[in-house]
């Protein structure tokens, strides 16, 4: 198989993953009638269901970097790196209680794509790409003085040169890091490949 298509396929099952995710979750219900759609009427070649998912979802993912290697997630038995993580273990979850990783993804990056680490004035730190969520604000959108999820942010730095970012789908909205609450993205992004760039929203 050339690069290009194991790419697509990639892509796609991703994106069939995480739409499974949501119906199992009884969420974002609507990405996974866009999906159907899709499947039913795309026509019968594979070249065209493929460019018509691959496009987009290439896009979205250029717009979401994710978590960078070396970040640790809170679980029950103390922090791991998230790239240590597998499906099926358990994650301190959104809502602060034990849930279960049910996907994982990995993804490579440009050494020139860009993190930012958020610095609270309790010391609790996240790393994270500008687009992902901190209890439901887009990183790039968070200022000095602000207060999020209850913290008060007194440091912002970012860094770029990570090769490879993860996010993790649980069973409520995200995770948490450093007790930070932090969604998961994987819904999003896949929401974003579905139904346009122009639906996402800060």
């Amino acid at each position: 198989m050339y690069p290009w298509a194991m790419a697509v396929h990639n892509r796609i099952r991703d994106l069939v993953r995480c739409l499974v995710g949501a119906a199992r979750r009884r969420s974002d219900l609507r990405a996974l009638a866009g999906f159907l759609f899709l499947s039913l009427f795309a026509g019968c070649s594979m070249l065209g269901p493929l460019m018509q998912l691959a496009v987009p979802a290439a896009s979205a993912k250029m717009m979401f970097a994710c978590i960078p290697s070396g970040v640790s997630i809170d679980t029950p038995s103390g922090p791991k790196t998230i790239e240590q993580l597998e499906v099926g273990q358990m994650v301190i979850g959104y809502n602060g209680k034990p849930v279960q990783i049910l996907q994982k993804h990995s993804y490579l990056e440009a050494t020139q794509t860009e993190f930012l680490k958020i610095t609270f004035a309790d010391g609790a730190a996240v790393e994270l790409c500008g687009m992902h969520r901190v209890a439901g604000t887009r990183a790039r959108a968070i200022k000095m003085g602000q207060t999020i999820d209850g913290r008060i942010v007194t440091d912002i730095q970012s860094r770029s040169g990570e090769t490879h970012s993860y996010d993790l789908l649980t069973e409520d909205p995200g995770y948490r890091i450093d007790g930070v609450r932090v969604n998961s993205m994987i819904e999003e992004m896949q929401t974003a490949a579905v139904s346009g760039l122009r639906n996402i929203r800060d």
